[in-house]
């Protein structure tokens, strides 16, 4: 099942970074703009929207590739079975937190504001925290077993939702001007 869970990961990862992309290519008269720029070009709403969007996918494709390196790493540590647990359940928890953490702060700086998909991707980032939390207690300090099936899936589930979503905008606006042509 490990091997499933690291698949989908590194599927996540991929999928990410093709919207990332996604973004800068359906943008690319706007794509420094969209990368560098601040307050003074988001204009309108739809403005607003698309740095929301760009922001949340280019978050979520880092906090992906950067927990995922660190969460592989940690088991070959050598050091005691439970303290291992405890750290990288610690450090899981950790990610899905500065996940918010850095999507608030980046649109703070950029004064943009959320979009319906970065407040979902920020609400499913804290059930993932939540879950992952319970997995800490559960499993690091109590050492019990029953609910690792039921948080693996879970989890999977929440970063694949989490993917999808931030996939959602560009999908949306390549499938617009497609249709706007045909018409």
């Amino acid at each position: 099942m490990d091997e499933l869970i690291n698949l989908a990961a590194w599927f996540s990862i991929g999928f990410g970074c093709f919207v990332v992309f996604s973004f800068l290519y359906l943008f690319k008269e706007r794509w420094v703009q969209l990368v560098f720029a601040g307050n003074t070009s988001l204009k309108t709403k739809s403005d607003h929207e698309l740095h929301s969007c760009f922001l949340t996918a280019f978050v979520t494709v880092a906090s992906f590739i950067l927990f995922h390196q660190l969460l592989e790493f940690l088991p070959s540590l050598q050091i005691d079975k439970m303290v291992k647990r405890q750290i990288l359940y610690f450090v899981a928890a950790s990610g899905s937190a500065s996940f918010i953490i850095a999507l608030t702060l980046l649109h703070a700086i950029r004064e943009c504001t959320f979009s319906q998909d970065a407040r979902y991707a920020c609400y499913l980032s804290f059930a993932a925290m939540l879950i992952k939390t319970v997995q800490l207690v559960l499993y690091g300090y109590l050492d019990i077993e029953w609910f690792y099936p039921y948080y693996m899936l879970s989890i999977l589930v929440l970063s694949t939702a989490q993917s999808l979503l931030v996939a959602k905008y560009p999908f949306n606006c390549f499938m617009q001007r497609k249709y706007a042509k045909d018409y």
